[in-house]
């Protein structure tokens, strides 16, 4: 009996601790008090501004913490510096609204609070700086982060036709691409030096980007190039793939892309179909393509030279030659060490095949490759990748390129090319591809006819030139 006392009476005791404390934990403070804040200011960097009579463009969502250092319950008022015409926006705690009355928050307890911005025209040439705040108040104090984003006017074309020839001229404020562009044939689409064109992310089933059934013209220049890219104008999705679809040629369409960069698509460049006699479809000098989900370039049947270029961190293929086509590289590095998939092929391949999903041959188209001067490497132990027919033609000449392949066949002899010697970028982690002191890309190059006297960045190249596309 006495046991069982003790037991009762040690259940009775702790019931009423707990009784006691809750007691305590419901208690609303009534006095002042500051909140903390885990920032004391909140920046989005660069977006754009809205689209006129358009909810687009909004920022991404930034997440701060604000935490009641009381041992007690209290309410809190929270609400923005601008009022209803500020133009962020807050949720705390899945409650949402421009001020938020009476918000409960536990003792020592924090409530997390989403903040986004979209930004009106400021018909500015410049971003602008616009600023706001998001005030608590507990009692009579009231504590508060400052809420800061630059605003960037653009020119918006959304789901746009191009039926004139038309040219891009403005270097000041940007061109952004909602859904896509398409030019029609026997139209001329001309983009001038210093011209940044967004485009918006991918749509399930629905291509974003640029259609091109005429002519593109894309004319950069050493000091004032052409971007294209995500639109998220911020550093840190710099090397984030597969924000916008990319530019896709129809079949019968052309194109030439001077000092041009292409970042974040999912394919950079796709081109479809050969050319009318022998010029190419599309040809590239001193261009960049990188960062994308799935291939820097594709030709399908097609036609494509580019000289001077760099392809490099996508996701399967820095170059991709499908069911044949005519391609001449000269000093070009193709290089992926980018981890978005994990591959297993080499990233440069060459086919003049069509295959099902099981690997039965479909179709064949001749192929016709020259690679001279230029740089194939990755991670993989071999980063070329063919898949031929011998009933179709199948012809690549591959001269003074140093390249990382297992299979060193008769398409790319030892003798006359660099197989598996180290390039030894600068920093790859970086997507810096241009060649350190031990390389050995430097002076391997041989002169061609007609001679490439410069690099991808215009630099004069050296009597006994380089691999690749840049000259150390």
């Amino acid at each position: 009996m006495k046991i069982r006392f003790k037991n009762r009476t040690l259940i009775l005791f702790i019931c009423m601790v707990a009784i006691f404390q809750s007691c305590i934990d419901e208690t609303i403070y009534s006095g002042s008090t500051l909140l903390k804040f885990s920032k004391d200011t909140v920046l989005f960097d660069t977006i754009f501004t809205r689209q006129s009579g358009s909810t687009y463009p909004i920022s991404v969502t930034k997440i701060i913490s604000i935490k009641n250092t009381e041992n007690a319950w209290i309410k809190a008022n929270f609400n923005l510096g601008g009022g209803l015409k500020s133009p962020y926006k807050m949720n705390i705690d899945g409650v949402a609204g421009k001020e938020i009355k009476n918000l409960e928050i536990g003792p020592q307890d924090s409530v997390f609070v989403f903040i986004q911005c979209a930004l009106e025209a400021n018909n500015q040439i410049n971003p602008a700086l616009v600023l706001d705040s998001l005030m608590a108040t507990v009692g009579q104090t009231t504590s508060k982060v400052m809420l800061g984003a630059y605003g960037w006017d653009a020119h918006y074309y959304k789901d746009s036709i191009i039926p004139n020839n038309t040219t891009w001229t403005d270097t000041k404020k940007p061109y952004v691409i909602i859904g896509n562009v398409l030019v029609l044939e026997n139209t001329t689409f001309n983009i001038s030096e210093g011209v940044q064109v967004y485009t918006s992310a991918p749509q399930p089933n629905r291509f974003t980007g640029i259609l091109i059934q005429g002519k593109l013209m894309v004319n950069g220049s050493e000091s004032k190039k052409v971007t294209f890219k995500g639109d998220k104008p911020v550093f840190a999705t710099k090397t984030l793939p597969n924000q916008w679809g990319g530019i896709y040629f129809f079949p019968g369409a052309t194109g030439n892309f001077k000092y041009a960069e292409i970042t974040n698509a999912i394919i950079g460049i796709r081109v479809d179909s050969l050319g009318n006699g022998s010029n190419p479809c599309v040809e590239l000098e001193q261009c960049k393509i990188q960062y994308c989900g799935q291939a820097c370039i594709i030709g399908v049947t097609s036609s494509i030279k580019a000289t001077n270029c760099l392809f490099a961190d996508a996701g399967s293929y820095t170059f991709l030659a499908f069911l044949g086509g005519n391609y001449t590289f000269n000093h070009c590095t193709f290089a992926e060490y980018s981890g978005y998939t994990s591959r297993q092929k080499g990233h440069f391949a060459l086919t003049n095949t069509q295959r099902n999903e099981n690997g039965a041959l479909l179709n064949s188209k001749p192929l016709s490759a020259t690679i001279y001067n230029s740089i194939i490497y990755g991670g993989n132990f071999d980063e070329v990748y063919i898949d031929k027919v011998t009933n179709t033609t199948f012809n690549v000449t591959a001269e003074s390129n140093l390249i990382k392949f297992t299979n060193t066949d008769k398409f790319f002899n030892p003798t006359i090319n660099f197989i598996n010697k180290k390039p030894k970028f600068i920093d790859i982690s970086f997507g810096n591809y241009a060649l350190d002191t031990l390389s050995d890309a430097i002076g391997k190059a041989q002169v061609s006819s007609p001679a490439v006297t410069i690099d991808i960045n215009g630099k004069q190249r050296k009597s006994i030139p380089d691999l690749g596309a840049y000259e150390r």
